[in-house]
């Protein structure tokens, strides 16, 4: 496929705009100029923990006049989200806040057989106890919709189907309050039972008769579909913008059966269905299985995934660009990315994970980079492929053992083996297809066409393997119907694979297109030793971990600093209390309104305490800001000892910083060097010679177009990086493991990719 990058200048990113604090009609229009500037012309409008508006209000509506105010005079698109937080349904509060309206399940074994329920499984330190909405409930799905997408088309109407492109339905589910023998419940069940097969729900279930959950789940799958799915559809679809979003437990057939009824056909009912796939975590058991949900449910408006999350907020744009391009090789063309922050006062309540796609990050530029490359993607992902086999999902034992009995991770085993065998394969709900069909039969046994299962007969070309022939583990193949192929290291070493018999070298999270034209030319090295310019100032947090009271800073000489404290944060220096004023530029922009800064001050040579209170993972109490390298020292009282930064760095050497930094030297350009090769680079990275700008990278290649006019010339080489917030937070990683209260701890610590390059080299043509 040849693709001309400047083919686009809307791309398929959606960043997912948290919504919070009270931002005015300037600050909104701000924002939007800021996602505009830097590629980004697509927002979702996301109201989250940190908002200080009431939802739904006249007020809270008239910001949402704003941004669609902002994204009309920018030739922007706008995408509304039908909730406060998540799930969908409850529209803040206000369905389950009727009796009428609130989820039911029913015990259908053991002592409470037949007893109905509105206990939810699913409370959280983050929401609190609370009652979850029915959607098996047509008067209560009616009361959803005229609370919310009513109200935003009385307001707004003129700008649905133009500015506005869709609303955004997250994990609406009918299983948060099933548990142990319990399954989704609601007025009406033994009547549609009966309809179905004609027998008695209550008989069947007192007596297990064999096809009962089978029966059960059928009929409520189907209410879901017509009370939920069907009826918000159709609103969408009568009112010029498309239904998109995603299902709770999708990752997994035998969870979301009980969340969703029959997951494959639900989905697919979306104008425009998506996954939810927030840890990008290539390796994840399940990875595999949810992403071919999305190839199954993908229609002729495409299909949608929600990425990124959990972050963390330093996660290189090399891993971002490899996630997008696995969602394009099963259909995904449209990138919702969570989140971007108005500012960071979410994080106060949602403490245990931080992704961040605004310009607080000092590398959002690279945002280009990464729409370039969406925009590339989400072409491919209008390209089919034949499969080999199609998998057919187990739908009728999700059913049968939806209150357990089997280990669904089998399933997905499979599915891997599949993958990682690099055998193409789809989902289908029929027994048969133009392939062999492979399904899970009652002994929870894998068949092939009724054949016991043996994945390594299963015919299939394989193109890529090791040097020696082996199947690589971690490597993903997608061959497409016009003979394209892709080659994605999801998580493979990096090393060198043969690619249909070609010698080629794969980076880490690395990405490879068929009718690539690898460099077969001349390399010269060269290692110039670079003097280092700081952008800004650094900053580094104060850790109170667990309660603590006390930090240190342990400097090796007097330095002058300043010292940023949160607002409600009593902070002492020495045991005097700081003054504080209102001037906070100098820190990133999402945290300028949450925090107030000291003048100028000394600290002295030696050990200085500073006192604290109410420190969070990502919105520190204090912060230490100045001109200076620092590193963490995390213990039963955490420090941070305090350097002067280097000022000069060698190929293959690191600096750990924050911000940008500029690496200078003077080079000698050999003649024929068409280009300059940055091994090891893995920031957002610009270069200069002689102050022409030679372009920006985000990932890998970090190759750069060199003039033939400054050939055989002795040239100033200066290489721009900037880095993530993530070392604003320190050694998150000590506090991952120290916290005593978390409520998620499977989200990746920051590593706080460092700034530097390990090689330099000239490609000669």
């Amino acid at each position: 496929m040849i693709f001309d990058w400047g083919d686009f200048v809307n791309c398929p990113l959606i960043v997912m705009t948290a919504v919070v604090g009270k931002p005015s009609a300037d600050e909104i229009h701000e924002y939007m100029i800021s996602l505009r500037d830097n590629g980004i012309y697509q927002a979702l409008l996301y109201p989250r923990s940190g908002c200080e508006i009431e939802y739904l209000s006249d007020e809270w509506f008239c910001v949402i006049g704003h941004f669609i105010s902002s994204a009309k005079s920018l030739g922007m698109s706008i995408w509304l989200y039908d909730d406060f937080n998540w799930p969908s349904g409850d529209a803040g509060g206000r369905v389950s806040a009727s009796k009428d309206f609130r989820l039911c399940a029913i015990a259908t074994r053991g002592e409470k057989i037949g007893q109905i329920s509105v206990k939810s499984r699913h409370n959280s330190g983050l929401f609190g106890e609370k009652y979850f909405p029915s959607l098996l409930s047509s008067d209560a799905v009616d009361y959803f919709i005229n609370c919310t997408h009513e109200e935003y088309f009385r307001r707004f109407g003129d700008s649905f189907g133009t500015v506005i492109k869709g609303i955004f339905t997250d994990e609406p589910s009918i299983g948060y309050c099933c548990y142990d023998e319990y399954i989704p419940y609601y007025d009406g069940i033994r009547e549609d039972y009966l309809a179905l097969c004609g027998r008695d729900f209550d008989l069947d279930m007192r007596g297990q008769e064999k096809d009962f959950y089978h029966n059960a789940l059928s009929v409520i799958s189907s209410r879901f579909q017509a009370c939920y799915i069907d009826k918000i559809r159709k609103w969408c679809d009568s009112h010029g913008i498309l239904m998109t979003g995603h299902f709770m437990c999708d990752c997994n057939p035998f969870w979301g059966a009980s969340h969703s009824g029959n997951m494959l056909e639900n989905l697919s009912r979306l104008s425009l269905p998506g996954i939810d796939e927030i840890e990008t975590s290539f390796d994840d058991f399940n990875e595999m299985t949810l992403f071919g949900l999305a190839e199954y449910a993908g229609r002729e408006n495409g299909a949608m995934a929600e990425l990124f999350a959990l972050g963390p907020c330093d996660m290189t744009y090399q891993k971002r660009r490899l996630m997008i391009y696995l969602c394009a090789c099963h259909k995904i063309d449209h990138y919702f990315l969570a989140i971007s922050h108005l500012d960071m006062r979410g994080n106060a309540l949602v403490k245990d994970f931080f992704s961040d796609f605004s310009i607080s990050q000092p590398n959002f530029e690279g945002m280009k980079e990464l729409g370039k490359a969406a925009s590339h993607a989400s072409l491919l992902a209008k390209k089919d492929f034949v499969p080999d086999v199609y998998v057919k999902y187990p739908l009728e034992l999700t059913y049968r053992y939806i209150t357990g009995g089997f280990d669904g991770n089998r399933f997905s085993e499979m599915i891997n083996a599949l993958t990682y065998n690099q055998i193409q394969w789809k989902y289908t709900l029929k027994d048969s297809e133009d392939a062999p069909v492979i399904e899970l039969d009652e002994n929870f046994c894998f068949t092939i066409d009724k054949n016991p299962l043996d994945v390594s007969q299963i015919a299939h070309k394989v193109s890529v393997t090791d040097a020696y022939g082996n199947l690589p583990r971690g490597i993903f193949v997608r061959r497409f119907s016009d003979g394209e192929f892709i080659v994605l290291n999801l998580f493979a070493p990096a090393d060198e694979y043969l690619i249909n018999k070609e010698r080629v070298f794969l980076r880490e999270h690395d990405v490879y297109f068929s009718k690539s034209n690898d460099f077969r030319g001349e390399c010269i090295e060269i290692s110039p030793k670079f003097s280092v310019r700081y952008g800004n100032d650094n900053i580094a947090r104060f850790m109170y971990l667990n309660g603590q009271g006390v930090a240190n800073a342990v400097c090796d000489r007097d330095i002058t600093v300043r010292l940023a404290v949160r607002d409600g944060v009593r902070a002492l220096l020495n045991g005097d209390e700081i003054s504080l004023f209102s001037d906070t530029s100098m820190l990133p922009s999402g945290m300028r309104k949450l925090y107030r800064c000291s003048d100028k001050i000394t600290l002295k040579k030696g050990l200085s305490t500073i006192q604290a209170e109410n420190d969070l993972k990502y919105l520190p109490s204090v912060l230490l800001i100045g001109d200076f390298s620092y590193e963490s020292v995390s213990g039963d009282i955490c420090s941070i000892q305090i350097q002067k930064r280097a000022n000069e760095l060698l190929c293959g050497n690191r600096l750990y910083d924050y911000g940008t930094i500029e690496l200078l030297a003077d080079i000698e350009i050999p003649h024929g060097a068409s280009q300059i090769e940055l091994e090891g680079a893995y920031l957002f990275t610009k270069v200069f010679i002689n102050e022409i700008p030679l372009g920006s990278k985000a990932f890998s290649p970090f190759v750069y177009e060199i003039p033939s006019s400054l050939w055989g010339k002795r040239a100033c080489l200066r290489i721009v990086q900037r880095s993530s917030l993530a070392p604003i937070f320190g050694d998150v990683e000590f506090w991952d493991k120290e916290i005593k209260e978390c409520g998620w701890r499977k989200t990746p610590s920051t590593s706080n990719i460092p700034f530097g390059i390990s090689k330099i080299f000239f490609k000669i043509q």
